[in-house]
């Protein structure tokens, strides 16, 4: 099933949707098919959408379109495409950010609260980090210098452009490598901004495949993925295992469906990838975090709905899409503090950053949220030297 994938940043109610019930046959979805034959790429030509090579495809066409292609021997059905939705409104503060047309605003602080928790500010040289996202102000002073490459995923042809009209995506690239007046985790970082969501926060997860697949093909280290649904699709789980397999660390969105246990959404949800929830600045854990399932699993081991990390996620300074400064609440804004400081410490390999990350979230930080490897938590809040 292709989901709607959710950029998690929250306001005062949190509505997290996932996943689409289409009740009209004639309404647009997505779908993913392989071909089994060369002759049957003649029949899914005229709605084709991504190519993922080794004869899988996804394709958008009306519902009857899809059963019917779905009938054919000479095709496999890999089932619907996802379609997640942005569920994240902004705090006060980025309303009223929103609404400044200077060019010269500043922010309140140039070192935002949650980069010096982490202790970032400093470093990232050398190291790429993919924002897979709603796109990136590349015109913003304190982007413009670190951001290499802008591509819209959401196109076939990957056309190499990614403006932000909803202004998530430029938030969470400030987050870790803004250097300017405010400064994000890793400064000196660069950005491959990837443009996989709608200005109005749709997001179509063979996009989102097809965003992930381009990182680890140009040189990206890490992809911070600050979005998310219900559930996983093959070919999703197959452009994460492709990445991965590149060496490429992967930083996911837990949710904002807390407070319940085992509320953590995909793809943080994967194993492969580090599942990030939000703490506050005096490391409390918001009910609206989404929380793994921990407690079902070994401890200090990383398993199928665990969270790995929290880290600061409530009343986040970054920047805006109009150039100036936003203020934001969600696991998406905790996402980027700990990509940021992967790029921050990178030791050449994904594992070797990631095992590194998590030991100084278990022996250099105080424990948060309940006691131990916890669904709250994980390993606790990863910080630096």
């Amino acid at each position: 099933m292709r989901k709607l994938i959710g950029i998690f940043f929250v306001f005062s109610l949190i509505a997290f949707f996932s996943g689409n019930t289409y009740a009209n046959a004639s309404e647009t979805t997505r779908a993913y098919f392989r071909i089994k034959t060369s002759s049957a790429i003649s029949q899914i030509r005229p709605y084709m959408r991504h190519d993922f090579g080794e004869g899988v495809f996804s394709i958008e066409a009306p519902r009857y379109v899809i059963q019917a292609l779905a009938k054919n021997k000479f095709l496999e059905f890999r089932g619907e495409a996802s379609l997640w939705q942005i569920t994240e409104l902004p705090d006060l503060e980025s309303v009223l950010a929103a609404r400044r047309t200077s060019a010269v605003c500043s922010p309140a602080a140039a070192v935002p609260w949650g980069v010096t928790k982490v202790n970032g500010g400093t470093g990232g040289a050398g190291v790429k980090v993919a924002v897979v996202d709603t796109g990136v102000y590349t015109n913003h002073p304190d982007l413009k210098a670190n951001i290499v490459d802008c591509v819209d995923a959401q196109t076939p042809s990957l056309r190499k452009r990614c403006s932000d009209g909803n202004g998530h995506g430029t938030h969470v690239a400030g987050t870790i490598a803004a250097n300017g007046k405010i400064k994000g985790v890793a400064p000196d970082a660069k950005i491959i901004a990837i443009k996989v969501c709608s200005n109005g926060g749709y997001c179509w997860s063979d996009d989102v495949a097809r965003g992930i697949r381009y990182a680890a093909d140009n040189g990206a280290n890490i992809v911070n993925v600050s979005l998310g649904g219900s559930s996983l699709a093959v070919d999703e789980k197959n452009a994460l295992d492709y990445a991965v397999d590149k060496g490429v660390l992967i930083v996911a969105a837990a949710g904002n469906s807390g407070p319940s246990d085992n509320s953590i959404n995909y793809p943080g949800a994967y194993y492969k990838v580090v599942a990030v929830g939000a703490s506050d600045a005096s490391d409390g854990i918001p009910s609206w975090s989404s929380r793994g399932n921990n407690y079902a699993t070994s401890p200090y081991s990383v398993e199928e709905r665990d969270i790995e990390f929290a880290a600061p996620g409530v009343s986040v300074e970054s920047t805006a899409k109009n150039g100036c400064y936003a203020t934001y609440s969600g696991t998406s804004m905790a996402t980027p503090h700990v990509a940021g400081l992967a790029a921050k410490v990178w030791l050449d390999s994904a594992v070797s950053t990631r095992s590194y990350l998590q030991d100084r979230a278990r022996n250099f930080y105080d424990d948060i949220g309940r006691i131990g490897d916890d669904p709250d938590a994980g390993f606790g809040l990863p910080t630096v030297p």
